[in-house]
């Protein structure tokens, strides 16, 4: 984590409240960030792997007789998965405003503490309804948890230190997937008179349950409140990094700004292109696997290394875009090549060997979205500016996440060659918007170094970014 960085200590000259004199005072950067790793990062990415073992917990239960107990027909497995996601860009448009009006720590805590009750509940669905709704409010109360990590990642950390970071808690995704698939096997051996997917529902839902009691006493709401940080280590975060202060107040002029952003619009597209997929994955990832002549427990374990090379491909680009200068919409690139050629071997393979050396090749993908996350929160200032640009994101986010079941019709089943096809088409666009984002920021980078080289008067302002000359955009 903070080992990549430079073992610096860096000198600050501090105001001295009693006598108005400048008082000297070092702060070890190394450290301190490394405080912060080992206290907020980490439950920020046990958070999310969970959060991802709860959406990954209908996929895993798809295999172990839901859509048979629960009468599922046509589309009526896809519509479970897509509704999760309507609750989700429900949340994220009160989340907008909720980020600046209370804690964080306390927010994040309480909703992992109902979508825990919400998900155990949901083992005892008997029917299609019950699932709808379960699904719903388990949507809304998880949107909470991204939107907030990307604002507290904006918080907490540099913008050059932001990538990493922001994979790492997002490569919670692939833990999860790691460690729902091994619980997943366990419980699918249970019988009785409880069908297998009802456990699989209680255990995520009550791990999640007992989580967010430790969330609500360790993480913090902001580094001004963090016990674990020292006072001068405080000052560090008021003097220096701006940012970390969340600002109370709506600025609509802000927000207006962002209606016909350009950036902002790239981004959206981009995350529709590369999500639509990934969602249709996380939702039949499983049943794709099924299809290759793999029994039920089988798949449980193929799909581990899938979610390993996830986890590699999303630190490993992580790292490089943190060490080298703009190098976000390069690794952007360079994932989805290679999940275009796993759709081209899924889509037109031969035989199932070849199929599923194509299925572990589009597990990359899931490395893309970090890097969307990253430039939204650290290309944008503004209080307002910054939530509304994170919170835009995450609502094409849901978008697409919603439409991505419904390009697998219960028709196409069980090659689902449509979905496929479709997948290769929206990896292709990816590649095109990735070179179009770092092409724009590039460009407003040449025109904010051609503006007067002059730092704004009130450091601790809420300004956007184009306000400032000294500003530059990180792609």
């Amino acid at each position: 984590m903070s080992d990549i960085e430079k073992k610096t200590s860096v000198s600050h000259e501090l105001t001295d409240q009693d006598t108005d004199e400048p008082a000297h005072v070092v702060i070890d950067e190394k450290k301190m960030f490394r405080k912060v790793d080992y206290r907020v990062l980490i439950i920020a990415m046990f958070t999310y792997c969970l959060q991802f073992m709860d959406k990954l917990g209908l996929s895993n239960a798809s295999v172990f007789g839901i859509k048979k107990d629960l009468h599922l027909h046509g589309q009526d497995y896809s519509w479970s998965s897509s509704v999760f996601f309507f609750g989700y860009m429900l949340g994220n448009f009160v989340v907008t405003r909720i980020d600046q009006k209370v804690p964080l720590g306390k927010l994040i805590a309480g909703a992992i503490f109902f979508w825990g009750i919400t998900l155990a509940a949901s083992a005892g669905c008997q029917n299609y309804s019950g699932l709808i709704a379960g699904r719903f409010f388990l949507g809304l109360l998880e949107s909470v948890v991204s939107p907030t990590f990307v604002l507290m990642t904006s918080m907490w950390y540099k913008r050059s230190q932001q990538p990493v970071r922001t994979g790492i808690w997002f490569a919670g995704n692939d833990i999860g997937g790691i460690i729902g698939s091994f619980l997943a096997y366990g419980l699918g051996h249970i019988t009785g008179d409880i069908q297998p997917w009802r456990y699989i529902f209680m255990v995520y839902g009550i791990i999640a349950f007992l989580w967010s009691f430790v969330v609500f006493f360790f993480l913090p709401d902001s580094p001004q409140k963090a016990k674990f940080l020292t006072a001068d280590e405080k000052e560090y975060y008021r003097k220096e990094m701006v940012q970390s202060e969340i600002k109370h107040e709506w600025n609509w002029q802000q927000a207006k700004e962002c209606t016909y952003d350009l950036n902002l619009w790239l981004l959206m597209f981009a995350t529709f292109l590369c999500i639509c997929p990934n969602s249709g994955m996380i939702s039949y990832g499983l049943i794709i696997l099924n299809s290759f002549d793999y029994s039920s427990i089988e798949v449980t374990l193929l799909s581990l290394p899938g979610s390993v090379l996830a986890w590699i491909a999303i630190t490993l680009t992580g790292l490089i875009a943190s060490k080298y200068k703009n190098q976000r919409c390069n690794m952007m690139v360079l994932v989805t090549l290679f999940s275009i050629i796993g759709g081209c071997l899924v889509y037109k393979g031969a035989t199932n060997g070849v199929k599923l050396v194509g299925y572990y090749f589009l597990q990359v993908q899931p490395a893309v979205f970090p890097h969307i996350l990253s430039m939204a929160a650290s290309n944008f200032r503004g209080n307002t500016r910054r939530s509304i640009a994170s919170s835009a994101v995450f609502i094409v986010y849901c978008v697409a996440n919603i439409a991505g079941p419904q390009l697998f019709r219960h028709e196409d089943a069980p090659k689902y060659t449509n979905a496929f096809l479709s997948w290769i088409i929206c990896y292709c666009l990816t590649v095109l918007f990735a070179v179009l984002i770092k092409l724009s920021f590039k460009y407003q980078n040449k025109r904010q170094a051609a503006k007067q080289q002059i730092k704004p008067e009130d450091s601790n302002a809420d300004l956007v970014e184009y306000v400032d000359p000294t500003f530059r955009y990180m792609y």
